[in-house]
């Protein structure tokens, strides 16, 4: 009888065990020993915002994190918590964004959000209990775009078609969703690792207007998927943001997002250059002409690998035939034509996807002929050379750069050092207006002047005019 009673207990314990493990989330997770802290980490998806820091009201900072972008997860006693949000002027002081209060709990991970219209934007925060898993991950979405829109959210394995995947669910702007896999078992209920394809719909319909690339879902962790706007140089689309837990988001583009592309003609060239881009042998050539010190606007065009041609009429310059031109979904290229020994080249970078309303992701490219060590100083009104807080040094030629600079006006300063240590003034600039809400190219060319060089701002569509006195 004895051993039938320990029997019994032992049998209710058991029992009592399952249970526990079910609420939790599936049997995976046995408890929530592994995480014994709150975890909080920080995203921000404000599509016209700048870089902003979250820390604790009279307190530490916790990390700062630019649009599209996330801080390091941090392991936090559980509890009230008060934060600040920031971000720096062009005065390089701070402005304090907004407040918002958390309460955080032991095994569970807050993630904060700035999402919506940076002139106006919305802090929340969302919490899920964390769970161990082995050889298995959990999904979670969340929508965020400036529209609100809601998505069907559907994933199939690799290499199966749209008609293939499974509706998870339906994501809603602001709302925390987890999804349950369609072929969980007794051993989890959770998704296998590996790969897969994400679809988005509009909610009930099936017209697809999002398709992932295969994606590897490698880590036995939680998945948060953010769905939010573009920005930068591609002002339209819709992108998904794979936010884990540290400072690594992967960004997740639409499989049929086109490409675009602008082309400047930095010669000097008293004909105009003719471009030619050349795709799939059934398509047709997208050409245009160029004169020189022109810019052409963005073009958009359908991703791929094109062969990039350049000539001129009267054969004044030799040709530049076949050069490889690759164009990825949702990628801006920049397309510099130059001329060095009489012969046509051209020099490519991909132009900023971050927004540009505060902080300027500005592209700088050395295409001063013969001159391989060029630095180039972003003097404020208050600073030289020797003290400016932005530059770039030693740009080879046909070598391009990028520096954040806080929205500003700046005197643009090209010097050569030489072998000797001697500095050579290439060029410089009144002081420059980088303050408008677009993408902006600093270029060193060669130029009828003293030096033989000069420095040519880029903005949107033209050469920059606005110069203060």
């Amino acid at each position: 009888m004895q051993c039938l009673s320990l029997l019994a207990q032992r049998i209710a314990a058991t029992l009592i065990m399952l249970i526990l493990v079910t609420g939790c989330g599936g049997s995976d997770s046995d408890s929530n020993s592994d995480y014994p802290y709150a975890y909080l980490q920080f995203y921000n998806a404000s599509p016209n915002g700048a870089t902003v820091t979250m820390r604790e009201v009279d307190g530490d900072a916790f990390g700062s994190a630019q649009f599209g972008d996330a801080t390091a997860m941090l392991s936090l006693e559980a509890g009230e918590t008060e934060l600040e949000f920031i971000r720096t002027d062009a005065d390089d002081q701070e402005v304090v964004i907004d407040t918002h209060t958390v309460e955080l709990r032991e095994g569970q991970k807050t993630l904060v959000v700035l999402s919506g219209d940076f002139t106006a934007p919305v802090i929340d925060d969302t919490s899920y209990t964390r769970a161990s898993m082995e050889d298995h991950f959990r999904l979670l979405t969340i929508a965020l775009t400036i529209d609100e829109q809601a998505y069907d959210v559907y994933l199939s394995e690799s290499g199966e078609p749209f008609e293939a995947a499974h509706l998870l669910g339906t994501t809603y702007h602001g709302e925390l969703t987890e999804f349950t896999y369609w072929d969980g078992d007794s051993s989890s209920e959770y998704f296998d690792s590996g790969e897969y394809t994400l679809y988005l719909t509009l909610p009930g319909e099936t017209e697809v207007m999002f398709e992932s690339q295969t994606l590897n879902f490698a880590y036995s962790t939680e998945y948060v998927l953010s769905l939010r706007d573009v920005s930068g140089a591609i002002q339209t689309g819709l992108t998904v943001d794979a936010v884990l837990n540290s400072t690594s988001v992967s960004t997740i583009t639409d499989a049929n997002a086109l490409s675009q592309y602008r082309v400047y003609n930095a010669t000097s060239l008293d004909t105009p250059v003719m471009v030619s881009l050349g795709g799939d042998a059934d398509e047709p050539d997208t050409k245009l002409t160029l004169d020189a010190g022109s810019l052409s606007t963005f073009t958009p065009i359908r991703y791929g690998d094109y062969r990039l041609t350049l000539s001129t009429a009267d054969d004044s310059a030799v040709p530049l035939n076949n050069k490889l031109l690759t164009l990825n979904q949702g990628e801006s290229k920049a397309i510099m034509i130059y001329q060095r020994d009489d012969e046509l080249g051209a020099a490519t970078f991909i132009e900023s996807g971050l927004p540009q309303s505060y902080d300027k992701t500005v592209n700088f490219i050395n295409l001063a002929t013969h001159v391989d060590d060029v630095d180039i100083y972003l003097v404020r009104r208050d600073e030289t050379i020797d003290t400016a807080e932005y530059r770039l040094m030693n740009l080879t030629f046909g070598e391009d750069g990028t520096q954040v600079l806080p929205a500003d006006y700046y005197e643009v300063i090209a010097v050569h050092k030489d072998s000797q240590g001697e500095q050579t003034l290439l060029d410089r600039t009144a002081l420059v207006g980088f303050t408008e809400e677009q993408n902006y190219i600093v270029v060193v060319q060669p130029a009828q002047t003293p030096t033989g060089y000069a420095i040519k701002i880029l903005s949107e569509a033209e050469v920059t005019t606005d110069v203060l006195d």
